[in-house]
């Protein structure tokens, strides 16, 4: 990704949720995000932001054991979680793509199946910090002005 990117801090799970609420506009329709980082980094917690922005109607939460969880509202917010699949290769039977006909893709850990994925609009890496509520987050986007005017 030919990239430009901006580095935040939250300190609250509060902070996080607001962040997702704020880059929400930029994971629209037909727009895909990947969400990277360590177990419990607060990946769920920035999609329920992004939940909330666009009023779907349930509460988001850790997709671990479902590999893609549709949330509804003024669009469609599919939340993947790759973490259990066995082999890349399984991507293919998710048909990803018809997801992306009323509503995004935000793909946690897509590490594990990158090779077949399209590349993302927006990617986030959130990392854990020495104080245990707070959170650096790098937001990467080939965008520049849509970072600049959001954050």
């Amino acid at each position: 990704m030919n990239s430009f990117s901006k580095e935040i801090i939250t300190n609250t799970p509060e902070e996080t949720l607001g962040l997702g609420i704020k880059i929400a506009p930029l994971i629209g329709i037909g727009k895909i995000a990947y969400l990277k980082g360590p177990l419990g980094a607060g990946k769920t917690t920035l999609v329920k932001g992004i939940t909330e922005f666009y009023k779907c109607s349930q509460l988001a939460k850790s997709p671990t054991f479902i590999l893609v969880t549709s949330y509804f509202g003024d669009i469609s917010i599919n939340h993947c979680d790759f973490f259990r699949l066995n082999n890349s290769e399984e991507i293919f039977d998710l048909a990803l793509e018809e997801y992306l006909e009323d509503g995004n893709l935000i793909i946690e850990w897509p590490e594990i199946g990158e090779k077949y994925l399209p590349r993302p609009d927006l990617e986030i890496m959130l990392e854990h910090t020495d104080l245990s509520s707070q959170r650096k987050i790098i937001i990467k986007t080939n965008v520049k002005e849509s970072l600049e005017k959001l954050l």
